[in-house]
């Protein structure tokens, strides 16, 4: 059985942040380096998405099945971004994932993988006492292609709307805990701060 293609959404304003936040060094190596990581040990291949303007960014080594791809207009929201990497990976499932997310792990997304495989739900996501979360998700390419082009159409731009639209299975934290036990994935970046709370 193949591995899926993994997306990496990198494409965001960073308003909060005040600057780019995806190259902000974390443990040595750019912000995004950490998910960017998980995604290469558990994809075939990976698309990077950015901002219709903006520069490659510094792969680390090892990214030799990784891609840039760019959204059509800029800051449109996950939903737009999604949309734009779906269009360009080759597998039959893609691992969803936001650049600013450094716990996610390579064993969580391949659990999330092979649950949507031996399921054959259009997507798979992660619930905790919250409720299902949008990232990270393993999605259904045709479907979820078909159906982010459609909201897009009617103004829709929550990634949330995609993954409901989806009827998305949300694994719980029995599930998986198994391979993520302190719920690291939950964490993400969205100001200087959330950076510095950071630890591995």
């Amino acid at each position: 059985m193949s591995r899926p293609s993994g997306i990496l959404l990198a494409g965001g304003a960073s308003r909060r942040f005040g600057r780019p936040k995806v190259v902000e060094p974390l443990d040595g190596a750019p912000l995004f380096h950490l998910p960017l990581r998980a995604l290469i040990d558990s994809c075939d291949e990976v698309v990077i998405v950015l901002a219709p303007d903006a520069p490659d960014l510094p792969l680390p080594e090892g990214s030799d099945r990784v891609s840039f791809v760019r959204d059509s207009v800029a800051y449109e929201g996950p939903l737009a971004g999604a949309s734009v990497g779906l269009e360009r990976v080759r597998g039959e499932h893609a691992v969803l994932v936001a650049a600013d997310m450094p716990g996610v792990g390579s064993r969580l997304l391949s659990l999330m993988d092979d649950h949507a495989a031996k399921s054959r739900r259009k997507a798979v996501v992660l619930r905790d006492d919250d409720g299902p979360r949008p990232l990270p998700a393993v999605l259904a390419v045709a479907p979820a292609l078909a159906l982010a082009r459609a909201l897009l159409d009617r103004g829709e731009r929550r990634l949330r709307a995609l993954v409901e639209g989806l009827d998305a299975d949300g694994l719980t934290e029995t599930v998986w805990r198994t391979e993520d036990p302190n719920g690291m994935w939950r964490r993400d970046v969205d100001t200087p701060r959330d950076l510095q709370k950071e630890t591995r």
